[in-house]
């Protein structure tokens, strides 16, 4: 055991996971494996931690009933969706929700993933949870493509460039990235990288794309992010205001009945344009919370999405927002 310092990456791993057999498969105890190994029980502890960290071990819990039917159903039927997917929340902690919301929405994107798939990916720490939960049964063939510019996130692992990496490499497939920033103000200057092949050649393949993941912003969120700081002065805030935004989505704003916002941000993205998005078979929207209830409405009514996972008080409150309406 005092040996295992000295190990490279590779054999430490193949090291705790004998250890990881010993306990978990062969039910040795703590105690058993210390004497066997020659080792106390507090360095077996710590090394079975380990191999959780380092993921040589996971630990699965198959909850009965995750998932809430009847209102899965009432969400299909009222906005037309070619699914929907409601986490029952008060069979998980609450810390819970979001990966839980993750391991859904990665199981519905490995059922209707087929060869040569091209799949078009946002950013956010809701779909680095999808992406993070993909357990494929054998590689395929997809591509993975950036549909818009980078959003320069304070965290790249949850930015859209990282992120189709990482789904290429799961599924052992491709990925397309797009060189270019989410927005530029300068008309000039947008229209003329438009037309640069790299761009317009990423551009082309993402108008191809099967299925488009993607969360849903609040305009709070909007108004708070470090990315939109360069871009909305004082006065486009109160655009914003002034034309009812609620949601944010593809990085464009929209009303509560889905209508795009007649403000001139919405005009200097770099990317797929809301009606490219909408032609996509599969434009699935990932989000949690009562507070994005009317930008996820918004997206449902704009047909922005078509199949929404989401947990079960937001999906309520959605469906009485819908209601009180109406």
């Amino acid at each position: 055991m005092d040996q295992y310092e000295k190990l490279n990456e590779t054999e430490k791993k193949a090291f705790l996971a004998k250890l990881a057999h010993m306990y978990y498969e062969l039910n040795m105890t703590q105690v058993e494996i210390a004497a066997s190994l020659s080792t106390t029980r507090f360095k077996v502890s710590k090394l079975l931690q380990e191999a959780r960290t380092q993921n040589v071990v996971e630990i699965i819990i198959n909850r009965p009933n995750e998932r809430l039917q009847e209102i899965e159903a009432l969400l299909t039927e009222q906005f037309n969706l070619k699914a929907a997917i409601v986490l029952d929340t008060h069979v998980i902690p609450y810390d819970e929700t979001i990966p839980t919301l993750g391991k859904l929405g990665a199981t519905y994107l490995e059922s209707i993933i087929t060869d040569h798939s091209v799949i078009g990916v946002l950013w956010g720490k809701t779909i680095f949870n999808v992406i993070k939960h993909i357990k494929p049964q054998k590689k395929i063939p997809i591509t993975a493509v950036q549909v818009l510019g980078a959003a320069a996130m304070d965290n790249p692992s949850v930015d859209s460039p990282e992120l189709i990496q990482s789904l290429a490499t799961i599924y052992g497939g491709k990925y397309k990235q797009l060189y270019a920033p989410l927005y530029i103000d300068n008309d000039y200057a947008r229209k003329a990288l438009l037309q640069e092949p790299v761009i317009n050649d990423t551009l082309f393949l993402a108008s191809k794309a099967d299925v488009v993941l993607t969360g849903v912003g609040t305009v709070d969120a909007v108004f708070s992010s470090t990315l939109w700081t360069n871009y909305l002065t004082k006065n486009k805030h109160h655009d914003l205001i002034s034309h009812k935004a609620v949601g944010c989505i593809y990085a464009r704003l929209y009303d509560i009945n889905g209508m795009s916002i007649d403000v001139d941000i919405n005009e200097k993205v770099i990317g797929l344009d809301l009606n490219t998005f909408r032609q996509a078979k599969y434009t699935i929207g990932v989000a949690s919370g009562t507070y994005k209830a009317e930008a996820i409405l918004g997206a449902l009514r704009g047909g922005f999405i078509n199949v929404l996972i989401t947990d079960d008080t937001t999906a309520l409150k959605v469906l009485s927002l819908n209601d009180s309406d109406l």
